[in-house]
């Protein structure tokens, strides 16, 4: 059930839909955000678009399988994951070596010009 599979990635579904949400279309973006963002039940979705709930379900299942299709070849989320822990490590170093120690992470990270 697309609720259970969402729930257990949830936070990784709203970063990809961050990263990639302008990819899908208006009809997947509505519903996409009404479900990770809202938070409104399949059912909710269903009667305020007057469609049925498995119908809802299967977008859905469709809209998450895009994103992780564009993550796949992109890899902006990733990337922006690398990049907040670089600055968090740099926020927190206590010397310049430690900050030195950040700059392979981000050049690995970032070595396809992305």
């Amino acid at each position: 059930m697309i609720e259970l599979e969402a729930l257990e990635n949830w936070d990784e579904t709203v970063s990809l839909l961050d990263a990639y949400e302008s990819l899908l279309s208006p009809s997947q973006q509505e519903t996409l955000r009404l479900y990770f963002r809202f938070n409104l039940s399949l059912g909710e979705i269903a009667e305020d678009k007057g469609v049925s709930r498995p119908a809802i379900a299967d977008a859905l299942k469709k809209g998450v399988e895009k994103l992780h299709y564009y993550e796949s070849r992109l890899g902006l989320a990733h990337k922006t994951r690398v990049a907040l822990e670089a600055i968090d490590t740099l926020n927190d170093a206590s010397s310049l070596e430690e900050a030195k120690g950040v700059i392979p992470n981000l050049k690995e990270a970032f070595d396809d010009g992305i």
